[in-house]
């Protein structure tokens, strides 16, 4: 079998599970409203092709002081250098908002070479109107941890998070990288 075409299922997993999770606990909880008409899909996948046009088009007329002022990176740059990577874990969110697709958020990550966890890199979020706001945290979080534990992973690091509150809150904690001791901040959490 093609390792990309494994990996890709593997990913396909992973977000199918990521949204039996937050169906049930959405049940459970009410406020479906704002995860109506959530895609949960590769960055380059053919479900939604222009994430990287989105990206670079649209999220930069919603970036300034009050909200974000953007990554210090270029998307369709990190994206396309790791797409040869057939186990890069990328995640791409689109909700639809009044009739039109609109890209939340974007996730990009690797596994470690001895697969004992999953870095997640990059995640940023769209500041325009949609749905789900700053809630987009919670399904990139569960798609990576699925992925890991279908990967057999031990656990999820973020690497460099903007804020760390944030992802506390999801079980993450302060992690020192065995084999990065002087370089880089990473949160932590076992699956």
């Amino acid at each position: 079998m093609n390792d990309h075409f494994y990996f890709y299922i593997l990913q396909q997993e992973a977000r199918k599970r990521a949204i039996d999770a937050i169906n049930k606990r959405l049940t459970k909880t009410g406020n479906i409203q704002r995860w109506d008409h959530l895609t949960l899909c590769s960055i380059l996948g053919p479900e939604m092709p222009n994430a990287l046009d989105f990206a670079t088009k649209e999220w930069p007329k919603y970036y300034g002081p009050d909200t974000h002022e953007g990554l210090a990176m270029d998307w369709r740059h990190v994206v396309l250098s790791r797409a040869a990577d057939p186990d890069h874990f990328n995640l791409a969110i689109w909700q639809k908002v009044n009739g039109t697709q609109v890209l939340v958020a974007l996730a990009l990550g690797n596994p470690s070479h001895g697969r004992n966890h999953l870095t997640v890199k990059w995640i940023e979020r769209y500041y325009g109107h949609n749905y789900l706001g700053g809630r987009a945290l919670w399904p990139i979080l569960t798609c990576a941890e699925e992925y890991a534990k279908l990967l057999g992973c031990e656990r999820v690091l973020i690497k460099d998070p903007v804020d760390s509150g944030k992802y506390e809150r999801y079980g993450y904690a302060a992690y020192t990288h065995p084999h990065v001791p002087h370089g880089g901040c990473y949160l932590g959490k076992d699956v």
